[in-house]
């Protein structure tokens, strides 16, 4: 017994949302996971760009120094 406003606008959000995600090229799992390998890879994306950011970060320092 579900509201059929409430799953109208939930599909309406959804579908805002998957538009806008397409539109910018990137993918809508990289910050809303559906499942655990998605988390897993999300995870992993997210390291590796804290890491680019940290040798960067580091590179910067070091010729400062």
């Amino acid at each position: 017994m579900s509201d059929k406003n409430t799953a109208t606008t939930s599909d309406d959000l959804e579908r805002v949302e998957r538009t806008v995600y397409n539109s910018t090229g990137v993918s809508r799992n990289l910050f809303n996971t559906d499942g655990n390998l998605a988390l897993e890879k999300s995870i992993l994306n997210d390291e590796g760009t804290i890491r680019d950011l940290y040798l960067q970060l580091r590179f910067f320092y070091d010729m400062i120094t």
